[in-house]
């Protein structure tokens, strides 16, 4: 009688199987990974942004200050604005000058370019004297903008 040996299996197939599994697996690892850096490079990008626009709130209340007036106008203090890259939306001049602007600032994103849009309050005091200043601050949300008169 003759002895029938088993048979033997080959281990290519598992071998196979393990190795996309693991290769499957760091894939999935490898987009998880990038997605998250990608998405705490478009958190700073806005945050960049975002500290751009309040510089041009204080850069704008500082160019005010400097101009030495004690009343600028609306024109003036619209003229002003052109130059420090921010837009008046409300001047208010009870108790004291306090002028609302609009800003906007770009930033990267995955596919393409994004803005931060945001209002602060610039109050000012003193104005026309050595002590003079103002003080920035943000806004939840921007007023509607004031329809400013027409040049006739």
């Amino acid at each position: 009688m003759a002895r029938q040996r088993p048979a033997r299996r080959s281990w290519a197939p598992a071998v196979l199987v393990a190795v996309l599994a693991l290769a499957f697996a760091g894939v999935l690892v490898a987009i998880e990974v990038g997605s998250r850096r990608t998405a705490a490079d478009t958190r700073a990008g806005e945050a960049g942004a975002e500290a751009a626009v309040t510089r041009n709130a204080q850069a704008y209340g500082a160019a005010v200050v400097a101009t030495g007036d004690p009343a600028p106008t609306d024109e003036r203090l619209a003229a002003v604005a052109e130059g420090t890259q921010v837009e008046v939306q409300e001047v208010r001049r009870a108790p004291d000058l306090v002028v609302t602007v609009y800003g906007s600032a770009p930033f990267g994103v995955v596919f393409g370019v994004s803005h931060v849009n945001a209002c602060h309050r610039v109050t000012f005091h003193d104005l026309g004297t050595a002590t003079a200043g103002s003080t920035v601050e943000r806004l939840a949300d921007c007023p509607p903008p004031v329809a400013w008169p027409s040049p006739s």
